[in-house]
């Protein structure tokens, strides 16, 4: 988990998740749309891929990437059980104060 968090605190491969969730896309395509080189768009999405949440499909000469929701949800339920182990505590903690 700690690589994908690692993964999405730099604003371009964060940037690359949230235009690959709305469509997969090639190289060219997040290159531009990021104003980013080539070499560093391909080095970002080689970290995505390893991290998991991305994936790459070969479509004619062209390597398509998309987001691997199920990848991006693990995190979300880490998140969900951390915002709800927290609240649990700060019941706990405004119930022993009103005794």
């Amino acid at each position: 988990m700690e690589k994908v968090f690692g993964a999405l605190s730099d604003p371009h491969r964060f940037q690359m998740i949230m235009m690959l969730g709305e469509k997969p896309s090639a190289v060219g395509e997040l290159t531009s749309r990021l104003e980013i080189s080539q070499s560093s768009t391909s080095q970002h999405l080689k970290i995505l891929m390893e991290t998991g949440l991305v994936s790459c499909h070969k479509q004619g000469n062209f390597r398509i990437y998309a987001l691997r929701r199920e990848e991006l949800k693990r995190a979300m339920h880490f998140f969900d059980h951390l915002w709800d182990e927290g609240l649990e505590k700060l019941k706990m903690n405004l119930e022993g104060n009103d005794e």
